[in-house]
């Protein structure tokens, strides 16, 4: 028995682990601690800490780019949070890139009013940090494992099922369980994701029986890059708001913003490919390109200009939470990519994603040492098998992109009708099949969502609905167990309430 299991190890995951108390007996569970997306993020960290920059400036690009669909106390409490809290961590050595002066280097990014992105290493930013928080958290017991099933007991979570390095199956209980799994992208063609991003997280908060909502939201990044043989890698953000600039293949440039909201600029680089005009990055503009965006040379190698197009890159949904990190399951507690606080809405501000790690590590610590234990749930009815039928499933990541892909239509409902889901019991799926079921029912839940909101918001585009639609200003779509709704977000009280509507209800 455990005090806290936190499944993940990525930046989320690490900085809940660095803010626990050193009494309470801590492991965290994870395929690989040297790989994963925080490893490979290139961009920063979003933090208004420039002289003549606000928490009200965040907060305003923040809403603005979010699609009438941000949590807006939640947007705030993390923004004010993440101001303290990124200095706070700089000040105890964690890595920033510095001007000339010895200043800090804030850089801009699309859709910022202010220059207010930190980074570290030029565009390695998330192996600077990751590499920080591992050493911060040396002390702390790692696992390598999957996880497999969380283990429920009258609604209420008590641990976590894992598949260990010799593929058996045991039984970790814990006071406390944390998903830390991190996003999608590995279920899609193109993406910027690491090959650990499955969505299992998703999978494994479903079959408990937790919220979900705003899975229809995926942000795509205008650009990875392309060959003839695949993609190639992401290209930050961070050399478009140096001066890199978009191109036809002979180098005139083209009619898109480089520092436009990603959702618009992605859809533009996709129609341009979608009538055979390839879209490509010209550096040409940057300076000192090497020695700042070393991530990016290797991809350019000796390029002047390389081909770009749009790839799944972050999840603007998730399991509900509050902002304490509590999911609708008591002993259940979820953050960073796989957890939606609200801060995101429709589409995600550049760089708000480490931030909202930072942030919300620090708050689910407190949250978890102020509560002596959790409450009980709701009791759950016996939970039937998965069927075995779902092998025949087409849920391909070709599939993916087709149907829940950057131009969606009335074709994502059919889709989603052609994979039936329900809440299943999952303790008895054997090991061999375990990740198929849990790619099976992320993608489910994915295409359900897209289909079910009729209106296009953010990073949502439907060809059927290409409008924004008022009456679906704050509305979301909730999952939970064989249910699914649409309700107003709230933005005038904490998220609690889902807590303990869940079990009082």
């Amino acid at each position: 028995m455990v005090d806290v299991c936190i499944v993940g190890g990525g930046l989320a995951g690490l900085m809940l682990a660095k803010n626990l108390s050193s009494t309470l007996n801590v492991v965290i569970i994870s395929d690989s601690f040297t790989k994963g997306n925080s490893w490979l993020a290139q961009g920063g960290i979003a933090a208004p800490l420039g002289e003549s920059d606000a928490p009200s400036f965040h907060l305003q690009d923040t809403l603005l780019v979010g699609s009438k669909h941000v949590d807006g106390l939640a947007a705030k409490e993390i923004i004010e949070d993440g101001e303290r809290l990124v200095r706070s961590l700089l000040n105890e050595g964690f890595p920033v890139d510095l001007t000339s002066d010895g200043d800090l280097a804030l850089g801009k990014e699309a859709a910022h009013s202010h220059h207010r992105v930190l980074h570290a290493g030029g565009d390695r930013t998330g192996k600077f940090w990751m590499k920080k928080a591992t050493t911060a958290t040396q002390s702390v017991k790692r696992m390598i494992a999957s996880a497999h099933s969380l283990v429920m007991e009258d609604g209420t979570c008590k641990g976590v099922r894992i598949v260990t390095e010799q593929h058996q199956v045991k039984t970790l209980y814990a006071t406390t369980v944390v998903l830390a799994t991190g996003g999608i992208g590995e279920l899609f063609g193109v993406t910027s994701n690491s090959s650990a991003a499955k969505g299992t997280g998703l999978s494994l908060a479903y079959h408990a029986g937790a919220r979900l909502t705003d899975l229809e939201f995926i942000q795509f990044h205008p650009t990875i890059a392309v060959d003839k043989q695949g993609t190639k890698g992401l290209v930050t953000e961070a050399l478009r708001g140096a001066g890199a600039i978009f191109t036809d293949q002979e180098g005139t440039p083209l009619a898109i913003n480089p520092l436009g909201p990603r959702d618009v600029t992605a859809r533009l680089i996709d129609y341009h490919w979608r009538n055979q005009l390839p879209v490509f990055l010209d550096r040409k503009q940057v300076e000192k390109f090497s020695e700042r965006f070393p991530t990016a040379k290797q991809v350019f190698k000796d390029q002047q200009r390389i081909a770009v197009r749009p790839g799944v890159h972050f999840h603007m949904g998730g399991i509900q939470t509050d902002l304490g990190g509590r999911t609708s399951i008591p002993g259940l507690y979820a953050l960073g990519e796989v957890a939606c606080t609200g801060l995101h809405g429709g589409n995600r501000l550049a760089s708000n994603s480490l931030l909202e790690c930072i942030v919300m590590g620090y708050r689910v610590a407190k949250d978890i040492q102020s509560t002596s234990a959790p409450m009980t749930g709701i009791r759950v009815s016996k939970l039937p098998e998965p069927p075995t039928e779902i092998r025949n499933k087409d849920f391909s990541q070709e599939s993916l992109v087709h149907y829940c892909g950057i131009l969606r239509d009335e074709s994502s409902e059919t889709y989603a009708n052609s994979l039936p889901l329900q809440q299943w019991d999952l303790a008895n799926v054997p090991v061999h099949t375990i990740d198929l079921l849990h790619r099976y029912t992320t993608s489910s839940l994915l295409a359900q969502s897209i289909s079910l909101r009729k209106e296009s918001r953010g990073a949502h585009f439907r060809i059927d609905f290409p409008s924004t639609q008022d009456e679906w200003n704050h509305k979301v779509i909730v999952h939970e167990g064989n249910q699914k709704w649409i309700e107003t977000r709230n933005s005038s009280q904490l998220k609690e309430r889902v807590y303990y509507e869940s079990i009082h209800h």
